[in-house]
């Protein structure tokens, strides 16, 4: 930083003394310039490590997709495994059949079976091979991908160089080691993204290469495997002895672990080269050199086979491959075809079915056909794999186009049910066309009647309008009758209540005062008091009746009673006494259980009248516009030409209420004091009434625009009749008008919408007679399906005649790649025999070489914590270097060398089995594919890995980088 800081003073003091003196040299001293040039190659170093992140993203996509597209190889491959079993089973039979033919035809007969097997065979192979090369235009991206990704590295650490001018040693030193340890991991990197690379190649031919490995080969996998494991444990034991000395870090034994390292390091690359030398000796041996001339003498052979196959030494290519491609692309023919003409029935019949139109039928001739077509066997076989409806080759055209023939053609008979289920339809549809005669002669009613009001003032009865208000004021009436019936049982039910109450309060008023009196006439005299007593002593319960009968028998003379009965009478005739009496008469009924029936019953009858009296206006004022709209009928507008005579009725005038009401009866009053009795507040619709609310006469503009409305319903609006003022329809539109008219303009259809009801009977009566037509002609129409159905036969014969003149070319394509096969797996095992001379030496070398490569790796990143607990390094990135994080990194260091060794120990335990397998004859492709995406998969964790600390050590660069150019 201070360099920086010291390069910025100097710069601004070099500008200011420029802009002071003027005639000062101004040009800076070369120093200042190395320094200035150092810091932009620095810059231009950290845009390239940034690119180098980029670029192994880019990589990263790249293999995402080769993994994605592998998966898919694999489900394809055991679909792939089954069909070629099951074909090289029924070859094997059919080689049986063919040596037990006892004559020539049987022979032939075998020959021909196995020939369809084999190109049955080619074409699953071929089917793989298309889909391999899809994985391989992946894989060589990824690839490519990658070569660019690490020729972005190279380029960053060209610019470091560059960059290092002038750095302080500090600074210097700092990046040497950053530098150092991310080459190391480069180079382990490169090491295992060769493996992987070799992996990729190996799974490629797998899926390419129809040949199974040999036994030599397999057991060269073996012991590289055994190698793997072997080499990768000796590196999980240095892990682990380096966790256990981060677990109790000790500086000086950090030292000396690392020049242990260093040592076992040399004594491996010494291992590694005395291998080198023993492999030299056996490829200088006569067995090697007898192996390789094998090697060289299959490869001609191979060569001869490819070039029969496929040559591609000249242009165009040439060879049987070339041959059945040149003629399955080149252009094949269909002749044009014209079915005779239908006879004239079938074309009327057609004529007016728009599922004839578009599929190569003439209407005007009543011919079918199709056009001369030209396709490729190529495009031909590529659209058999899509659906039929996006099948766009002129074979398949012409196949879909007679097939629509045969569909519309028995569609139009129906089903295959034919007749009877004709049968069963023409009665459905002479039922709707009964119906629509019916509802057509119900519009012509009522346009006939709004005719003969505008003409002649006739005036029509509105029976329905009539009707449909007649049924409201009845259920009105209904509902008031009992109304009013209910209001009789309540005031009946409140009288009956209101005189029993009456009475017995009289009674009581009676007695109490009789007892008064009495007892008053004699209570001077003590005898008699004395002999009251004795019979009603204190605290005796007694009425008042039973003691004025003992009064009058026992102590007082009939005189003497009688005078007092006459008080008595006088004192009942009194105001007071019966002003009591009524009072207690009209609390009792409030109370009582007759009111609350009675209420019940009234509430019941009060809602029938509400709910009727509400129906009232709107019907009044659907008669005033006379129309006929109950619903499931015919619905015309002012049939009748006539308008209500007293108009201003409304419910109010006819039921002294207009509906709004919640109740419909009150309290009765005489002489405004309430007599307990109720009133019905409304009334009933007496006949009368009715007449006048439905007194009608004709309305000459009504009557007129009744006409247009009714004409409208009736006849539609298309054509105009009349040849009356203002275009008033009043003459009928007829069937055969309507039929002309449609003759001169083909694109009016007969229905409902152009010809109103009259149409749409026309339209019923047609599919009535359509479908008698259509049961008057199934037997021809039975006879043309007949001829398309030979028809269809004939045009995919005329197609395969044209496939069969494929066949000797793609058989001669099958026999020479069957034979270019052979001549590869010879090759295959020649080099498999001279491979396996060399291989435990070779197993070797890659075992002592990938130490070298690992103890390297270890070394620098041990040196490297050695550095960060000085204090002039970090680790991972911006992690700064402690003994916890130096214990953390050797941890999860260890949990990845376990998992790469369990990886080896799998590849291993699978490359025993493949020996195994092929041992006993089930060493096949699909397996052979499956082995190989499993080694696939462990070369890619072991890559992941080193590519992990590569990621890591660039992290450190770029991190310095930025540091050094603030």
């Amino acid at each position: 930083m201070r360099k920086w800081t010291y390069l910025v003073a100097t710069l601004l003091m070099a500008g200011t003394t420029a802009t002071f003196t003027g005639c000062i040299d101004t040009d800076e001293p070369e120093g200042i310039v190395d320094l200035r040039g150092a810091k932009s190659e620095l810059i231009k170093a950290q845009a390239a490590v940034k690119l180098v992140e980029v670029e192994w993203q880019k990589a990263q996509v790249a293999y995402q997709e080769l993994v994605n597209k592998s998966k898919e190889l694999d489900n394809q491959y055991k679909e792939y495994d089954v069909q070629m079993h099951a074909l090289d089973v029924k070859l094997k039979e059919l080689e049986v059949e063919r040596a037990q033919a006892a004559t020539e035809q049987a022979k032939a007969e075998a020959e021909a079976k196995i020939a369809e097997a084999n190109r049955n065979k080619a074409a699953w192979e071929n089917k793989m091979a298309e889909e391999a090369e899809i994985f391989k235009a992946a894989m060589l991206n990824y690839q490519t991908l990658t070569a660019q990704a690490q020729e972005a590295h190279d380029n960053a650490m060209k610019l470091i160089e560059a960059g290092k001018l002038l750095l302080t040693d500090g600074e210097k030193a700092i990046i040497n080691k950053a530098q150092l340890h991310l080459e190391s991991a480069a180079t382990a990197m490169n090491g295992k993204y060769l493996l992987l690379k070799k992996a990729q190649i190996e799974y490629n031919a797998a899926i390419t290469d129809p040949t199974t490995p040999t036994l030599e080969s397999l057991q060269a996998l073996v012991k590289q495997a055994q190698v793997a494991v072997e080499k990768n444990e000796i590196i999980l034991k240095e892990k682990e002895n380096l966790l256990a000395l981060a677990e109790d870090f000790d500086a000086a034994e950090w030292d000396a672990k690392s020049l242990e390292m260093k040592k076992k390091m040399s004594e491996y690359q010494s291992l590694q080269d005395k291998a080198e030398v023993e492999k030299i000796k056996i490829e200088k041996s006569a067995d090697y050199k007898a192996a390789v001339q094998n090697v060289t003498d299959k490869e001609e052979l191979q060569a001869a086979a490819q070039k029969v196959y496929f040559d591609d030494s000249v242009t165009p290519n040439e060879g049987a491959k070339a041959d059945s491609t040149a003629a399955t692309k080149a252009d094949r023919i269909i002749k044009e075809y014209k079915s005779e003409p239908v006879d004239n029935g079938l074309k009327s019949l057609f004529a007016s079915e728009t599922s004839f139109d578009g599929i190569g039928y003439d209407k005007s001739t009543g011919i079918f056909s199709y056009s001369k077509g030209t396709y490729t066997q190529e495009k031909y076989d590529a659209d058999l794999k899509e659906d039929e409806a996006d099948r766009t080759n002129d074979a398949s055209i012409r196949i879909k186009t007679v097939n629509t023939w045969i569909t519309v053609l028995t569609d139009y008979t129906v089903d295959e049910n034919g007749v009877a289920w004709n049968e069963n339809q023409k009665a459905k549809l002479a039922e709707k066309a009964d119906k629509a005669g019916k509802t057509f002669e119900t519009a012509y009613s009522y346009w006939d009647i709004a005719v003969k009001a505008y003409t002649d003032g006739i005036k029509a009865t509105p029976t329905q309008p009539i009707a449909d208000l007649k049924k409201v004021t009845d259920d009105y009436n209904k509902a008031y009758t009992a109304l009013n019936k209910a209001i009789t049982d309540y005031n009946a039910a409140y009288d009956k209540v209101y005189k029993a109450a009456y009475d017995k309060k009289i009674s009581e008023l009676k007695d109490a005062k009789t007892l008064e009196l009495y007892v008053a006439a004699f209570s001077s005299d003590a005898n008699r008091l004395q002999t009251y007593n004795t019979k009603f002593p204190a605290g005796v319960e007694a009425t008042n009746a039973e003691r004025i009968a003992f009064i009058k028998l026992q102590i007082l003379a009939q005189a003497e009673y009688e005078a007092q009965d006459k008080e008595v009478v006088k004192y009942l005739a009194t105001d007071a006494v019966k002003d009591e009496a009524k009072n207690v008469a009209s609390n009792a009924w409030t109370p009582s259980k007759e009111k609350e029936e009675a209420d019940k019953a009234l509430a019941a009858a009060n809602a029938k009248v509400k709910t009727a009296i509400v129906t009232i206006q709107p019907a009044i004022t659907s008669f005033k516009t006379l129309n006929y709209e109950t619903t499931g009928k015919l619905s015309i507008a002012t049939p009748y030409g006539q308008e209500v005579v007293n108009a201003d009725f409304d419910t109010k005038k006819i039921t002294d209420n207009d509906g709004s009401a919640s109740t419909f009866y009150e309290a009765e009053e005489k002489d405004n004091v309430p007599t307990g009795h109720i009133k019905a507040i409304v009334s009933d619709i007496a006949d009368d009434e009715f007449a006048k609310l439905t007194e009608t006469k004709v309305s000459e503009n009504i009557a007129k625009t009744a006409v247009t409305a009714t004409s409208n319903v009736a006849f539609g609006e298309t054509i105009k009749t009349t040849g009356n003022i203002n275009n008033d329809r009043l003459k009928p539109v007829t069937v055969d008008m309507v039929r002309d008219y449609v003759a001169a303009n083909s694109s009016v259809e007969i229905n409902e919408a152009n010809f109103g009801k009259l149409g749409a009977k026309i339209q019923a009566d047609d599919a009535v007679k359509d479908c008698q037509a259509k049961i008057d002609a199934a037997e021809t129409i039975k006879k043309e399906i007949t001829v398309f159905e030979g028809v269809l036969a004939d045009l995919k014969a005329e197609i395969q005649a044209n496939t069969d003149l494929m066949k000797p070319f793609i058989e001669e394509a099958d026999k020479a790649r069957i034979a270019l096969n052979d001549a590869k797996a010879a090759v295959k095992k020649a080099e498999a025999e001279r491979d396996a001379l060399t291989a435990e030496v070779e197993a070797d070398i890659e075992k002592y070489k990938g130490l070298v490569e690992d103890y390297d790796a270890l070394v620098q990143e041990v040196q490297k914590q050695i550095e960060g607990i000085k204090g002039s390094a970090t680790l991972d990135q911006d992690v700064p270097v402690t003994v916890e994080a130096i214990l953390n990194y050797w941890k999860k260091a260890v949990a990845d060398q376990e998992y790469i060794v369990e990886m080896n120990k799998q590849a291993l335990a699978s490359a025993e089995k493949n020996i195994e397998l092929f041992n006993k004859g089930e060493y096949t492709q699909a397996y052979v594919v499956e082995q190989k995406k499993i080694a696939l998969d462990a070369a890619k964790a072991i890559y992941d890995a080193a590519k992990a600390v590569y990621d890591d050590a660039l992290a450190d660069v770029k991190t310095i980088l930025e540091t050094l150019t603030k």
